[in-house]
């Protein structure tokens, strides 16, 4: 067979990679137009209307205004768009309010519309595309420059950012063109390449505030990067020469502005630019609250970025990075490229880690087209042997299947290391799985199964668009949740992953529904539950604290059920089963681990199930509610002690009834606390306790610990009661002595039961 020739192999790498670029493009494409608006785009989208009609800038909050322009694009195009100065929120420059407006009251086609404004991105992705292919060729060969090109077409996170009329997408291509192009001079010389980079980091200034670390990255990157031949002033000279020509693209992407700001004396180019930059570190000082590995942070943690790099990305692209680094150390010739790549990484991903605004891995995402051109290094290791080969022939084959499968539901995109997409509201939140993409999925879902469905939707889109019934789990106006939240009613349950993992003004609301697995997850994003029927029950036990915690009108609003049985006792050395073996609900204080877990029987403890837990907050203090799922057990305690003796010296087996109010069923020591099980027999008029007095012999005064934590004026027949005393530290003990007593006269109620200690 004849052997290819190199132009021969030139077109087969060429046409493999635009293949990959058309895959990308297909797929971005679809994701674009099936996905509903995201919670930032109706915003951005305003922006760009309002550049494209008026040119004002008054609204870049945090931002710079490239991405808006780009958006602009096709969107005025559009002859239905209304004028945005007519808006009734235009004189307020409140711009979620007017992007409300302008989005779903206008009277848009709003699915056209937003792809219109997302279809810049999608090609803005072939461009990086190409420069990701373009390098990895220029430095490694044709075959790099495919597995490069693969991982880029198959990336979930570049196929989501790609697909959306955001800010993210132009960020990381103009950031990793600017270094690209950089490289290039740098390597082959050229004012060619100089100019262009001047051109690619006036673009990235312009796209997004975070674009400024190219500023000293350039020239640290210049003066490592230099050869021989070159000097450190010629390389800081070619750096300053890149400044004017940058800020003069940036001022120009500004329209040329003018003007003066509050609190400055004096008028400067592009001060709206300044301007963003000062809210956008007025939001970093705040902070942002977040969720990160089941906690919820306003100030963010240091780890959140490359734990949520290691989950969201592909096993495959970490995997093939990995080996692309180990290549890297072990070839010399490759260091200084690598450390080129590698450095924009690191910078760009510390100073994520630093600001605490942790609400996306969007943040770091110009990171990947860098991490994707080192994974191609990978092939230095295994193309040397056959078998290597065929690994990294199915390994590819994987991505690119997982990420067919995966379509179009990038955005949630996790790992196989965290169990896959349905997972990944375990681990992180916001833009990172749920940024409101699933509406119109929602929507589809509804109108093909029927049935009654209950709403809690995190995202900006408006559920009326999309024809969704009004049903809602969320008092908007108070924050609040409008339904039984520790005992939801029969439904189907639909509810946003950020607000069941607490991104709410009430964190709590949904916890509930976070102890029990989701039984479908629509697009990642929104998690549905089909709750069949609500559990019931006749009673609900308070626990002292010193007060009630809820009050009965409170309590049977939480579980939704009325005409309840409220019994009151002190949770903290007793606990109490109602006398009808009946479902009822505990409502205790939180702790670490409640004592009586400890003490009880495996058949007690399978009918306790800890169903809502409520911290502090405006909407009540923190507490848990426990359900009892009903039929007494055969005892509150594990392996209880069934002896005793009376005060006589006579040994009685238990149960023993010491009156004819209350029955001792059994005992058991631990350590220095001793637990007695006791059963109400009838209630009683008498203001009865009960009697603990430990003894270390028969001549030395007894430790009292007297008490009672259910009052008698509550007892009913029937009702169970195991009561903790605690002689921690006072007295090697040899036996109790127990009884009832009359609290009022101090005159004993029956028999004086003594219980041996070992």
């Amino acid at each position: 067979m004849q052997r290819l020739g190199d132009s021969e192999r030139v077109l087969i790498g060429a046409g493999t990679a635009v293949c990959f670029l058309l895959l990308f493009f297909g797929l971005a494409l679809g994701t674009a137009l099936l996905k509903s608006p995201t919670a930032d785009e109706p915003v951005h989208f305003l922006r760009g209307v309002v550049l494209g009609q008026t040119s004002d800038l008054h609204l870049q909050f945090e931002h710079a205004p490239l991405s808006h322009r780009l958006i602009s694009v096709f969107v005025m195009t559009d002859a239905s768009l209304p004028d945005v100065r007519e808006l009734p929120s235009w004189k307020l420059a409140e711009r979620t309010t007017m992007a409300h407006e302008l989005v779903w009251e206008s009277g848009l086609d709003v699915e056209k519309l937003i792809f219109l404004a997302r279809l810049p991105f999608i090609f803005l992705g072939l461009l990086l595309g190409a420069l990701i292919a373009s390098w990895a060729q220029s430095w490694l060969g044709r075959l790099a420059m495919i597995v490069a090109v693969i991982l880029f077409a198959t990336s979930p996170n570049l196929l989501a950012s790609s697909s959306l009329a955001t800010t993210d997408l132009a960020a990381a291509t103009f950031y990793f063109a600017t270094a690209y192009v950089w490289w290039r001079y740098l390597r082959y010389s050229g004012r060619s390449w100089w100019l262009m980079t001047a051109v690619f980091l006036g673009l990235a200034l312009s796209t997004k505030l975070t674009a400024v670390l190219l500023l000293p990255l350039l020239l640290v990157l210049a003066l490592l990067y230099r050869r021989k031949y070159r000097s450190w002033w010629r390389m800081i000279l070619s750096w300053l020469g890149l400044l004017p020509l940058a800020l003069a693209i940036l001022w120009l992407v500004y329209g040329l502005e003018f003007k003066s700001l509050d609190g400055f004396l004096f008028s400067m180019p592009a001060a709206t630019y300044v301007r963003s930059w000062l809210d956008v570190l007025s939001h970093v000082q705040e902070g942002h609250q977040a969720y990160f590995l089941g906690e919820l942070s306003a100030s963010g943690w240091l780890t959140y970025f490359p734990v949520t790099l290691l989950i969201k990305t592909p096993a495959v692209s970490l995997i093939l990075l990995l080996l692309g680094l180990i290549a890297i150390l072990w070839q010399r010739d490759l260091w200084r490229t690598g450390f080129f790549l590698f450095l924009p990484v690191i910078t760009l991903t510390a100073a994520a880690m630093i600001s605490g605004l942790n609400i996306g891995y969007r943040h770091i995402l110009p990171s990947l087209p860098f991490l994707m051109v080192i994974a191609s290094a990978s092939l230095i290791l295994l193309h040397r042997q056959r078998f290597t080969s065929i690994l990294l022939f199915v390994a590819l084959g994987w991505t690119i299947m997982n990420s067919l499968i995966q379509f179009p539901d990038y955005l949630a995109y996790f790992n196989e290391f965290v169990g896959g997409s349905g997972r990944g509201h375990l681990y992180v939140g916001d833009s990172n799985l749920d940024w409101g993409q699933d509406l119109k999925l929602l929507a589809e879902t509804i109108e093909a199964t029927g049935g009654r469905w209950k709403i809690s939707y995190a995202g900006v889109g408006d559920p009326v668009y999309y024809h969704i019934p009004p049903e809602r789990l969320l008092d908007a106006q108070q924050g609040s949740a409008a339904f039984p939240a520790a005992n939801p009613s029969p439904a189907t349950y639909a509810i946003s992953a950020n607000h069941l993992q607490g991104l709410l003004p009430d964190q709590d609301m949904f916890d509930w529904f976070r102890r029990r697995d989701p039984d479908a997850n629509l697009g990642g994003s929104i998690l549905v539950y089909e709750i069949e029927e609500q559990k019931s029950g006749s009673w609900v036990a308070h626990c002292l604290d010193p007060a009630p915690i809820l009050t009965p009108e409170e309590a049977e609003q939480l579980i939704d059920q009325i005409d309840l049985r409220h019994l009151y006792f002190d949770c903290r050395q007793s606990w109490v089963l109602p006398e009808t073996g009946e479902q009822g609900w505990y409502v205790v204080p939180q702790m670490e681990r409640l004592w009586f877990l400890e003490q009880m029987s495996d058949e007690f403890y399978s009918g306790l199930q800890l169903v809502y837990r409520h911290d502090a907050s405006q909407f009540g203090p923190s507490y848990d509610v426990f359900y009892w799922s009903g039929d007494h057990a055969r005892s509150m305690l594990n392996m209880p002690i069934t002896e005793a003796a009376l005060d006589s010296g006579k040994t009685v087996e238990l149960p023993y009834s010491l009156n004819e109010n209350l029955e001792l069923r059994g005992y058991q020591v631990g350590g220095e606390k001793w637990f007695l099980e006791w059963q109400i027999k009838q209630p009683t008029d008498d203001a009865l306790s009960l009697q603990a007095h430990l003894y270390q012999d028969e001549n030395t005064p007894p430790v009292v610990a007297d008490s009672l934590g259910f009052s008698s004026d509550q007892w009913q027949a029937g009702d169970r009661l195991l009561q903790r005393f605690d002689f921690s530290g006072k007295i090697a003990y040899r036996f109790m002595e127990t009884a009832a007593y009359n609290f009022s006269t101090l005159e004993t109620q029956g028999d004086v039961l003594r219980l041996p200690g070992h």
